[in-house]
């Protein structure tokens, strides 16, 4: 619980902080250099290469109409700033770029529109989300991301490799919709998977409640208010690009912008459905515990039911009595008579369990 509570607490940010502090900060959480992975596209042809100088992407600008620059891991402050200067990104910009916990919003920043979004995984049985920036300009898409976070754009790339999208001809605007429709794509496999893992905790709560269960549905709604905290934002920032006219963004990008939108929406759909399950789960918990203590105490009562009578023959029997008093009580001097008490006992618990079984009261015994 310690490291859900540490993953969920948000980092105040300083009001005048530094490109060098972001970047220090974005080291702790990552541990890894930076990687650039660029590829190039025309109308034709596909180029795709790691990228190890600045010169490279500077004659990519000038020869491919549209590029996509990876970048992966934020150790490397000199690599972060040539990114910087080759694509005349402001200091600002880079900065909210590498915040581990930047809010996904988008905002237009000189020459480039920022989009900054929250891409959705299962971190063991948690859900965690990672942030991504994506830079958006004339002729070119950079992302930028944390190297320990899983490549939620391979469907992205094997498209641009096997030729099935017109980048070339359809611009930077759609690469930049393409990532962004795989961002909220990547949250249905996670809500799928949380809704099964919805129905087993609700098996379990109906035919084993226990303690460490009230604690998987206490996490079950963290996890989803996560997810509310990481879908809400994002609807906003495709609402804003599909509907509102935004810079380097055409009718063609607008149009998946909106649909993506529609995909954002039903998500959240599916959210506060989920909520309300978890709620309901909850209920059902304490409905389940409520009936086993009846159960329990339903059987207490049905013992102590059955040794009343049993102690009062044995208590009355353990009086002492005048033996020849002709109102002596009989068996005293019968040579049988512990017997005869026994079975009387023993007669008296059979009925009275015959009796409470045949009433329904011992049926739900577990």
């Amino acid at each position: 619980m310690s490291s859900r509570k540490h993953r969920r607490r948000r980092r105040r940010r300083e009001p005048h902080r530094h490109l060098d502090d972001a970047i220090a900060e974005a080291v702790v959480h990552s541990g890894h250099p930076t990687d650039l992975r660029m590829i190039a596209c025309d109308g034709t042809t596909t180029h795709e290469t790691d990228v190890m100088r600045p010169e490279e992407l500077t004659i990519a600008r000038e020869k491919w109409p549209v590029i996509w620059l990876d970048v992966s891991g934020f150790e490397d402050l000199a690599t972060i700033r040539m990114i910087g200067e080759v694509f005349q990104i402001g200091e600002l910009a880079l900065e909210d770029a590498i915040t581990p916990d930047e809010r996904p919003k988008v905002e237009v920043f000189g020459h480039q529109v920022l989009i900054a979004v929250r891409m959705a995984r299962f971190d063991g049985e948690a859900i965690s989300t990672d942030p991504m920036a994506i830079f958006l300009g004339d002729r070119y898409v950079i992302t930028f991301h944390d190297r320990t976070v899983p490549d939620g754009f391979g469907g992205v790339r094997d498209r641009i490799r096997h030729g099935r999208t017109r980048l070339g001809h359809l611009g930077a605007d759609h690469l930049c919709a393409l990532l962004l429709d795989s961002v909220i794509d990547g949250y249905f496999p996670v809500l799928e998977r949380f809704g099964d893992r919805l129905e087993t905790i609700e098996e379990e709560a109906l035919d084993n409640p226990s303690r460490g269960l009230l604690r998987q549905i206490h996490d079950v709604r963290n996890d989803l208010m996560t997810l509310r905290r990481a879908l809400w934002p994002t609807r906003d920032v495709l609402h804003a690009l599909g509907r509102e006219s935004t810079a380097f963004v055409g009718d063609h990008a607008r149009q998946h912008f909106r649909d993506s939108y529609d995909h954002t929406m039903e998500l959240l759909d599916l959210t506060e459905g989920y909520r309300e399950i978890g709620s309901d789960l909850r209920d059902i918990y304490l409905a389940s515990l409520n009936n086993r203590m009846n159960d329990v105490m339903k059987v207490l009562a049905v013992i102590a039911t059955i040794f009343m009578p049993l102690t009062f023959i044995t208590g009355y029997y353990g009086m002492n009595f005048n033996t020849a008093s002709p109102w002596n009580m009989p068996l005293l001097n019968f040579p049988y008579g512990s017997l005869v008490a026994l079975g009387m006992m023993a007669a008296t618990t059979i009925g009275m369990v015959a009796l409470f079984w045949r009433r329904g009261w011992l049926k739900r015994w577990h």
